[in-house]
């Protein structure tokens, strides 16, 4: 083999390193090589988020939605150039590097030709014809930061507005424009300093006896003006960033100190990304045995995973450490059997958006009972969410759930109300 052989495997398999096969993109960790020498490079950058894409998930499965994703990079990169760069930053989200070249209107342009197309063109999963949408953030001075890190935070920014103006559009970042946005994580910021981060509690209830078996904790923000504001305000506009980490962090931190008071078990929803993030897992694993036995994670599964295996371990570490781990929103996301049978939770919760149709909709009343039936298999105990009227506590009552919780039985209660 010659020298330039040797040279062409070695540049081959670092290629390979940083490619996602599945979709055909660069993967997360070509950031890494982009990083080293980002501010000798020239790029606009435009990130693609697919608009409620978990709803696809939920009805097809993953493995047909990697074939949607596939389709939907090919069509990007039918309208970008061939020096432009797509890397997969999450399951369903895309940062294109779109090379300068002097006339702003042109990546205005890509990015508006990128999102149009996708919205008119049908992809099909078998014979169903599947309507998708994304937002998309734009950021032309990105080569203007100082670094990688700085830049993606202002094109995550715009995304974030594309998505609270509606969606299925793109929105050009400009100081003015995000300002709304900065005010939102600058409160969070000063909520988190000034310990004005809560908790409520919701009972879930045993469906036969009707016994308390144990609570759900749900984030609050309290305003200076003494308001509770609830997390559909507040939570889509700081996932991902620091600001989200520390608030997790505040949220662990909170329900310790009420277990420290109270002598109840307690559920805490936590995402895939926290359950990888060294810093947050450290802190689950400091707390002392006799808590962690009286703590349930629900894994939130409309989140999607791509590090399975390692997030697979790092719930058995924490399982052995003491902690029980539920599986959240079941039947929505990234259903996958296999996880099931080779994590073992130790709850499953059926998706509250299954639950709340179950008096009136015959699907998800089929729907449920199959999910009965294979949680029953494996000896996993199910809890219904959104219990909101008497007839669909028949229903699920019927269906043979364990636990159930909701506004019919319970709303959720201020910690001092727990007893």
């Amino acid at each position: 083999m010659s020298i330039l052989d040797i040279f062409k495997k070695k540049k081959d398999e670092i290629d390979e390193k940083y490619f996602d096969k599945i979709i055909g993109v660069y993967n997360r960790d070509y950031i890494s090589v982009l990083e080293k020498d980002f501010l000798k490079k020239n790029y606009a950058f435009l990130l693609i988020d697919l608009d409620n894409f978990s709803k696809i998930l939920e009805l097809y499965g993953k493995e047909f939605g990697d074939l949607i994703l596939r389709d939907l990079v090919h069509l990007i990169k039918k309208n970008i150039r061939e020096n432009d760069k797509i890397i997969r930053i999450g399951y369903d989200e895309f940062l294109i590097l779109l090379g300068k070249d002097g006339n702003d209107s042109n990546y205005i342009g890509i990015a508006e030709r990128i999102v149009d197309k996708i919205a008119i063109n049908p992809f099909f999963i078998i014979k169903d014809k599947v309507k998708i949408t994304v937002s998309a953030g734009l950021y032309i001075n990105a080569d203007k930061e100082k670094s990688f890190e700085d830049a993606f935070k202002k094109v995550d920014k715009a995304l974030m507005l594309a998505k609270e103006k509606g969606k299925n559009r793109v929105e050009l970042y400009s100081e003015k424009s995000i300002n709304h946005i900065d005010r939102r994580l600058s409160d969070i910021k000063d909520a988190i300093a000034e310990n004005r981060v809560i908790c409520f509690y919701q009972p879930i209830f045993n469906v036969q006896t009707f016994k308390t078996f144990k609570f759900e904790s749900l984030v609050r923000i309290i305003t200076k003006e003494r308001k509770i504001i609830l997390p559909g305000m507040f939570l889509n506009a700081i996932k991902g960033s620091h600001v989200y980490k520390e608030l997790t962090r505040k949220t662990i931190e909170f329900n310790f100190l009420v277990l420290n008071k109270k002598n109840i078990d307690i559920s805490i929803n936590l995402l895939p990304s926290d359950i990888l993030d060294e810093d947050i897992s450290k802190l689950l694993l400091s707390i002392g045995k006799n808590f962690r036995e009286k703590v349930t994670i629900e894994l939130l599964e409309s989140e999607g995973i791509d590090e399975y295996s390692k997030l697979r371990d790092k719930i058995n570490t924490l399982k052995d450490a003491g902690y029980k781990i539920a599986l959240d929103d079941f039947g929505s996301g990234f259903s996958n059997i296999l996880h099931i049978v080779e994590i073992s939770f130790d709850y499953i919760k059926i998706d509250g958006q299954i639950i709340r149709k179950l008096d009136k909709d015959p699907i998800s009343y089929i729907a449920v009972k199959a999910i009965k039936g294979f949680t029953k298999e494996l000896n996993i105990p199910t809890v219904a969410e959104f219990i909101s009227s008497q007839e669909i506590f028949n229903k699920v009552k019927e269906l043979g759930i364990d636990y159930g919780q909701g506004y019919f039985f319970k709303e959720p209660i201020h910690p001092s109300e727990i007893r």
